[in-house]
């Protein structure tokens, strides 16, 4: 696996979340040459109600060719992902494999990963942070979303104007979540080898046996416009093109394959959750 370096640690204010018997951290995922990017992600530090440090993301276009033929293989899964991953996403998918890889050797309970175009409400997100670290399931997945959940969403638990749920679909982007050792030990033994972005390998709890629920409010708003665009997706040619329209129509089938797989499992991961 393509190594990551060392982690740099940035001290945060004094909280109580990350302390006693239980054991949390909070990571913001950065791509450190992006210098508008890290000035944003040492800010965000300051407002988490965790300990807290930059893991610095892994720069796919850095990678040897070599180093991304050993990790990435096409058609691993179904429904067999319809597009060639970008070096720009395999980046991103081992810098949340190296997020899971930290929970697992430092013994965490849980953490709070970040990406760093993820705005803090720092209120709300710390009644989100403590409701999730009072009741989410011990091998669960809880994204924090950056748009509205879908309806229909399944309530777990909620209270103090917070709520867990299972979304019928596990929702698209990995701006926040709450990690726990759980699911990280799973996602490790399972994406050793990567056919698909994250987020649509989050959304295969058939094959990761993950429990994937999501919490609202998360106290997360996205800032990538207002941090120049993403990183993943720099460089690309925005022009409509045939090419282009044949993409939509296979993302739409390819969707409409993930919706109907992820019904089939949904009650399977509400009785996880309500299990735990």
């Amino acid at each position: 696996m393509f190594s990551v370096r060392h982690h740099r640690r940035v001290k945060t204010k004094q909280n109580n979340l990350g302390s006693g018997h239980v054991n949390y951290q909070a990571f913001v995922i950065c791509m450190e040459r992006a210098t508008e990017r890290l000035a944003h992600a040492r800010a965000t530090l300051t407002q988490l109600p965790l300990p807290a440090e930059i893991l610095p993301a892994i720069d796919g276009r850095a990678m040897p060719r070599e180093a991304i033929d050993a990790v990435y293989h096409r058609g691993l899964h179904r429904p067999s992902y319809p597009f060639e991953l970008d070096a720009g996403n395999i980046g991103c998918f081992l810098s949340h494999r190296a997020a899971w890889q930290q929970i697992v050797e430092r013994n965490l309970d849980a953490a709070l990963v970040l990406e760093d175009d993820a705005d803090v409400d720092e209120a709300i997100l710390r009644r989100a942070v403590e409701f999730s670290a009072a009741h989410c399931p011990p091998d669960a997945y809880l994204q924090f979303p950056v748009r509205p959940l879908p309806a229909g969403s399944e309530n777990i638990i909620e209270g103090d104007g917070v709520r867990i749920v299972c979304p019928r679909v596990t929702p698209l982007r990995t701006s926040g979540q709450w990690v726990t050792r759980g699911a990280a030990e799973k996602l490790l033994d399972v994406t050793q080898f990567l056919d698909r972005p994250i987020d649509t390998t989050l959304q295969m709890r058939w094959v990761t046996g993950v429990c994937m629920l999501a919490i609202e409010p998360s106290g997360i708003a996205d800032r990538t416009e207002a941090l120049g665009g993403s990183v993943i997706g720099a460089g690309k040619d925005r022009r409509l093109t045939v090419q282009k329209l044949m993409r939509q129509v296979n993302r739409v089938r390819y969707r409409w394959k993930v919706a109907r797989l992820s019904t089939a499992c949904h009650d399977m991961t509400i009785g996880q959750a309500r299990a735990a």
